[in-house]
């Protein structure tokens, strides 16, 4: 399995580490309940480097990638990046990710750490004259802070007036330590936060930085479980659960992303879904009875099996379970009780708005 550059440092601070999409990486230090926690009312450092990052270049860079993504591409512009999709001839998802807009003729794609060769070869595929194509996952580390604290761990050791400024979705280029380092106000655990993007070299240094900075705030090393409870509180999708090749976005509560009036791959597909109306839906599931929700349960309505959950978990800020659940379009609605198999017995729950924790900027 391949270690990060921040190896060391997570044996050392404690972290249990687990196999996740071929890479060791620590899946707590502590315990999700506190990490999570810490995360929500301060700030906790993530280790994401297992995630993948290419680049699109050249002077046709935008046309290439409008074929690529159900999304607008006019809603990029430099400085500014974007949640969108990969799709099948389909409609299912290749994967979600993001794309930053340097500039006209340069583009920074952020892919999920289980799909890097997947979509690398999928981008080569389709790539088209006039455009290069370059995975460097391999050469750049990302570290993530989150939380409502951040702002002031950022502040001390890139200047107030640059953070303070810098507002969601946008992203900029700073100095650290003599290496460039990509800024962005971006995340996915449904609080104010940054991602950082420097190369392997100078990985362990700003880690430790962070920590250094942040110790007046409370900031400690966060672990995957913490940040599984932190999106699935905010529903946000994680691929291979809410979306894989199988399931469209319009099936899991992604048609806001279905804006290109380009042709794309998937287009008609998709089109063809939205006129039809989707077979499933996501929703929000709580449990009001006691019990431990995981993925594949089942949900029955009425005795009947109407659902399954996509990802599950134990709230640390609601103190209940909740779950993300995938279900026959317009079988369930808001407010509906429900129950979900666990261990062959029905424990009681319900239909609830989504999302469960609103984004706290």
């Amino acid at each position: 399995m391949k270690k990060t550059p921040l190896y060391d440092i997570h044996i050392e601070s404690g972290g249990r580490m687990v196999d996740f999409a071929g890479f060791y990486m620590p899946v707590l230090y502590t315990s999700i309940l506190e990490e999570h926690n810490t995360v929500r009312n301060s700030a906790g450092l993530f280790d994401v480097s297992h995630m993948g990052e290419f680049t699109v270049k050249g002077k046709d860079a935008a046309l290439y990638l409008s074929k690529l993504i159900p999304t607008s591409m006019s809603k990029l512009e430099p400085g500014k990046g974007m949640y969108t999709l990969f799709c099948h001839e389909n409609g299912g998802v290749i994967d979600d990710l993001f794309i930053f807009m340097v500039d006209p003729q340069n583009y920074y794609l952020v892919v999920n750490a289980s799909t890097i060769e997947k979509d690398f070869l999928w981008m080569k595929k389709h790539l088209i004259n006039g455009v290069t194509l370059e995975n460097i996952s391999d050469s750049i580390s990302k570290i993530d802070i989150q939380g409502p604290k951040s702002p002031l761990v950022m502040s001390k050791i890139f200047g107030r007036d640059k953070i303070v400024r810098l507002e969601r979705f946008r992203f900029y280029y700073d100095d650290f330590t003599g290496s460039e380092i990509m800024i962005s106000n971006t995340g996915y655990t449904g609080e104010r936060g940054y991602e950082l993007f420097i190369e392997n070299s100078k990985a362990e240094s700003l880690w430790e930085r962070l920590m250094l900075e942040g110790a007046e705030f409370g900031v400690k090393p966060a672990g995957l479980g913490a940040r599984d409870t932190l999106r699935l509180e905010a529903c946000y999708s994680l691929y291979g659960h809410e979306i894989n090749d199988n399931i469209n976005p319009l099936e899991a509560g992604l048609s806001w992303l279905i804006n290109s009036d380009k042709e794309y791959i998937g287009k008609a597909a998709l089109a063809a879904v939205k006129e039809k109306g989707p077979e499933y839906e996501q929703l929000c599931l709580e449990l009001t009875g006691k019990g431990v929700l995981h993925e594949g349960y089942r949900v029955m309505f009425k005795g009947k099996e109407t659902g399954i959950i996509t990802s599950g978990v134990y709230s640390p800020t609601f103190k209940k379970g909740l779950a993300l659940i995938r279900a026959g379009k317009g079988v369930l609605s808001t407010g509906d009780e429900v129950e979900v198999v666990i261990r062959d017995k029905g424990v009681e729950g319900k239909i609830v708005k989504r999302p469960f924790y609103k984004f706290n900027g």
